[in-house]
């Protein structure tokens, strides 16, 4: 006899977590494998194939060829990245794939930094240290899973994306758009002079070529950053430019500035004639109450300090000569 079984809600709160979670992760594998042909794959095949061959004095041009290839595959890498994700992504999935990478970039770090101890310890048997850095690593990796895979995992990715910080679209755009975009022109110029200082001060043309990190009991590291001159002024500038705009479309700092240039439209501006009437006005009694107070100052000083009132002692001036035997007395 056939009985139909219903899916609890149970089971379906454990399907959708299940495949919010692997849509992340799969999204996120192509995301980091969008960024090693950003910042390995195509550096080296434009050095391989063009960069060496170019002479010294032709160095500007290799470096603007290669930043030309490198946006032509930035646009197609997105390109494949949005058909991938399609036109209605499922609410959760930018906060997951932040997640999950946001958790194995630390991971990398935090197992390397453990390994770099670990080579201290075990300096004498490397096996033992290569498998407690390789347990860490993984271990770190499987709490992360189970952390994403909770029931309520789901809900705080889907709060976390609400707050806007991985879309772009504007709340409210038709409102203070003349205080929202000065907030971010400023934001922006903050950016700027950071990037500017940076070159300044040679933090960036003192550094290395390349950001690398070393693997623990090994000789070999790993690019963090090629070309450190160019990919951090770049990052820093994409930051500031989505953080600016992000910002000012954030609902409670939006609707805060909204108000404020609500608040800027009911202030009555003065005529050009009104300000150098009240310009000349304000100078005059200034200049006014400096002169009374000048011959307050002078007429007081001279009535308390005669002879007849002597409230006021006003000590003599001493002569070089007088001065020159007080400095030889004796104490």
């Amino acid at each position: 006899m056939a009985v139909a079984v219903k899916n609890t809600p149970d089971n379906q709160t454990r399907t959708a977590t299940t495949s919010l979670v692997a849509a992340s992760v799969l999204r996120a594998a192509f995301l980091v494998l969008c960024a090693a042909v950003v910042f390995w794959g195509v550096p080296y095949l434009w050095d391989v194939g063009v960069g060496r061959h170019l002479p010294a004095s032709l160095s500007f041009v290799g470096v603007a060829g290669l930043l030309l290839v490198e946006a032509v595959a930035i646009g197609v890498l997105i390109f494949v990245g949005m058909a991938l994700v399609g036109p209605t992504p499922p609410r959760g999935l930018r906060a997951g794939i932040f997640a999950v990478l946001a958790w194995v970039l630390a991971t990398g770090l935090l197992t390397v930094l453990i390994g770099r101890a670990l080579e201290n310890w075990f300096a004498g048997a490397q096996m033992i240290g290569v498998i407690l850095t390789a347990a860490v690593g993984a271990g770190l990796l499987v709490y992360g899973w189970t952390l994403v895979t909770k029931p309520k995992a789901p809900d705080q990715l889907r709060a976390l994306e609400d707050q806007g910080w991985f879309t772009a679209a504007r709340l409210k755009p038709m409102q203070g758009q003349r205080v929202r975009r000065a907030t971010m022109l400023g934001m922006i110029l903050l950016v700027g002079a950071g990037i500017y200082t940076l070159y300044s001060h040679g933090t960036l043309t003192t550094a290395e070529q390349h950001w690398t990190v070393r693997v623990p009991f090994t000789q070999s590291s790993i690019w963090l950053l090629p070309d450190v001159r160019y990919t951090v002024p770049l990052l820093l500038a994409a930051a500031g430019l989505w953080l600016s705009f992000r910002v000012v479309n954030l609902p409670v700092f939006a609707d805060f500035l909204i108000a404020t240039e609500a608040e800027l439209n009911k202030v009555s501006w003065p005529t050009r004639k009104s300000v150098v009437q009240d310009t000349i006005v304000v100078l005059t009694t200034v200049l006014m109450l400096t002169v009374f107070l000048f011959l307050v100052d002078i007429g007081w000083g001279w009535l308390l300090g005669n002879d007849y009132v002597g409230v006021l002692r006003v000590k003599p001036a001493q002569t070089p000569a007088q001065q020159q035997n007080l400095d030889r007395t004796p104490y």
